[in-house]
């Protein structure tokens, strides 16, 4: 129908019968395809959404509601028990609960500057003087002047004798004087007397915060053969691990021997750098695997410096977390031989987490791999039951590393201090005469002739003076290299005592028989050392 203007009449027109939808336009038509999934998927997104706002309204409903029985059970206990605390420390111990029913070992309620403490260690920085001391009856011995500390940076040295803290005298060891001379918050005064010529001066120290270095000693075994031992894995440790071993190679190492032994760990990522420094680039060292079923993420070597060099490393139990990733690391690749004793077993990662000012938790939020894929988990116990680690490739039945400047484990306190003495009296004696220009063999006749007639008439028993006097000689003659600061010569003179030491230095010194370790290892071929699975690096 149509109304014609001319005739102003309306014309009515016949067609053939249509659907609505075929008289719709076309534009019209195909805008409709469109819009009715758009309604309807609208409208199904509405009633998702609504489902999943309201989850999320119940979940903060049932998390306001165990947080409000938490408040109204502190405040109960605050109002209604007999002996009740303060909210803030209620609070501080319903967190400490908490953390003991995950059963973490290692998770812990940081409180006050401990975070500082704790963030303070990882990076190495430690406040005091800086020494290791041996107590004596008169005074207390300076055995080690750790390399950057106060103490260093006064003069002081090894062999020197602390006689007064303070004007305070140091009798019977060093008993409360320990607390003067580590913990105190201000400088002291310390008189000093000096070996050999027996000088008595005072030495003013500051405790400060510095820097401890990772590296603890350093030096070559043998010509060819050098030694590394870091005692931790704090920030910078790799790189310092990497400065020692290339002033070793310039010094003509060609091998190396590197010590884990009570290296209880510490960041994450210098173990991985520090295992890095003997793999090839890019290599991965460890995966982390977080909570979940999460895929781990592989970590790997950011650089490469010595991939070729032929190592062995020696491990106990105190070989822990990030020093256990670079020794898994190298003996996954076949890089190293390992040696000693089952390490700790820590094979998991934390971080903090700031709750306030004054409060902060560490958790476990991760667990690391090694490149063979192996979890490193640790029994409940202690001794074997507990073991959890990684099995050395030789097994030794004492790989501790001692203090052989000391009396050996069960001697009797009045033995120790005498044999002290005689030891301190000799060497002494041995430096004003200049038995130390002697050959190492010729200072060690002298001392034993004199050491035996300085045993006490007590011991009579042939065996026991036999032991006495090789315990004396050891320890006179490490005293002559302290006072003489001859760390390398201390270093391989400690090679006769330490089986795993000499383990290390036999495997790496060619023509050395070295059955006296495993008959096993005869050849001894490190990339596929007992038969064990090695990773093949591309």
């Amino acid at each position: 129908m149509w109304y014609d203007r001319d005739s102003h009449r309306v014309v009515l027109l016949s067609f053939p019968p249509v659907s609505p939808q075929s008289a719709m336009p076309l534009s019209l038509r195909s805008r409709r395809l469109w819009i009715i999934p758009l309604i309807a998927g609208g409208l199904a997104a509405a009633f998702v959404g609504g489902v999943w706002f309201e989850q999320k309204r119940a979940a903060a409903r049932d998390e306001w509601s165990e947080a409000r029985l938490l408040s109204q059970a502190i405040d109960s206990v605050r109002v209604n028990a007999l002996d009740s605390l303060p909210s803030d420390e209620l609070i501080r111990r319903a967190v400490a609960g908490m953390l003991r029913e995950l059963h973490d070992p290692y998770a812990a309620l940081l409180r006050g500057d401990g975070v500082q403490r704790y963030r303070g260690t990882l990076q190495g920085e430690v406040r005091g003087l800086g020494l290791s001391l041996r107590g004596q009856k008169d005074g207390a011995s300076v055995v080690r002047v750790a390399r950057g500390s106060p103490a260093h940076a006064a003069g002081l040295r090894a062999g020197d004798r602390i006689l007064m803290v303070d004007s305070v005298p140091v009798r019977d060891g060093w008993g409360k004087q320990r607390d003067s001379t580590e913990d105190a918050p201000s400088s002291h005064v310390l008189t000093v007397w000096r070996a050999p010529m027996g000088d008595t001066s005072t030495v003013t120290v500051q405790r400060t915060t510095w820097h401890m270095s990772a590296v603890a000693e350093q030096g070559l075994l043998a010509d060819s053969v050098g030694y590394v031992r870091v005692s931790t894995m704090t920030a910078r440790s790799a790189a310092e691990l990497e400065d020692a071993v290339e002033s070793l190679v310039s010094r003509g190492a060609k091998s190396l021997v590197l010590d884990l032994r009570g290296n209880g760990g510490g960041l994450f990522e210098e173990g991985v750098k520090a295992a890095g420094l003997f793999l090839p680039r890019g290599a991965v060292v460890s995966s982390l695997a977080g909570r979940g079923g999460t895929e781990p993420q592989p970590h790997r070597a950011p650089t490469s410096r010595w991939p070729t060099m032929p190592l062995t490393v020696l491990v106990d139990a105190g070989t822990a977390s990030a020093a256990e990733v670079t020794a898994a690391a190298l003996r996954d690749y076949g890089r190293a031989l390992l040696i000693g004793a089952p390490t700790y077993g820590k094979g998991v990662v934390q971080r903090v987490v700031t709750l306030s000012k004054e409060l902060s938790l560490r958790l476990t939020t991760a667990r690391w791999l090694t490149p063979n894929g192996e979890a490193l988990v640790r029994r409940e116990g202690t001794g074997a039951a507990a073991r959890g680690g990684i099995e050395p490739d030789v097994l030794l039945d004492d790989a501790v590393r001692r203090d052989w400047s000391a009396a050996p484990p069960g001697w009797t306190a009045a033995s120790s201090a005498l044999v002290n003495r005689l030891a301190d009296s000799l060497a002494m004696h041995a430096l004003r005469e200049s038995w130390a220009i002697s050959p190492l063999a010729v200072l060690e006749a002298r001392m034993r002739v004199s050491l035996a007639q300085m045993v006490p008439r007590e011991v009579s028993d042939p065996i026991a003076r036999t032991e006495w006097v090789t315990v004396g000689t050891r320890m006179a003659v490490l005293r002559v290299f302290e006072v003489e600061q001859a760390d390398e010569q201390m270093l391989r003179y400690a090679v006769r005592s330490d089986a795993a030491l000499r383990a290390g230095l036999d495997v790496l010194t060619p023509g050395v028989e070295v059955s006296h370790v495993v008959p096993a290892l005869l050849p001894v071929t490190l990339p596929s050392v007992l038969g064990r699975r090695v990773i093949e690096v591309p």
